[in-house]
């Protein structure tokens, strides 16, 4: 059984590689969509990456510019594009970490 901490640093190291393996930097939520359809397309002056889920519905969002230039990394096989979409985040924190706030 793995103990919660070393899921959560093992987690971390995990993104870690696959943000080198697409030789770009930042803290991005990484969400594998490997089984859906998907394209890029754009404007003059955005760029929207579309999905499909498994029932059909195409979804959208925004992709990231960086220095005017897409976000987005091909790498052999796969393609990571970093946009901007509805999403829930959970941040992880170390509970000794913690202050109070008055």
């Amino acid at each position: 059984m793995i103990k919660e901490k070393d899921m959560v640093q093992n987690f971390m190291q995990i993104q870690e590689k696959v943000l080198q393996s697409f030789q770009c930097e930042g803290e991005f939520f990484i969400k594998p969509l490997l089984e859906l359809e998907w394209a890029i397309r754009d404007t003059e002056d955005f760029y929207f990456l579309s999905y499909w889920t498994k029932e059909n519905k195409r979804m959208d969002a925004v992709i990231v510019k960086k220095n005017g230039i897409p976000m987005v990394y091909q790498k052999k096989e796969y393609t990571m594009v970093v946009a901007i979409d509805c999403v829930k985040i959970a941040f992880v924190f170390q509970n000794n970490q913690r202050v109070d706030v008055k």
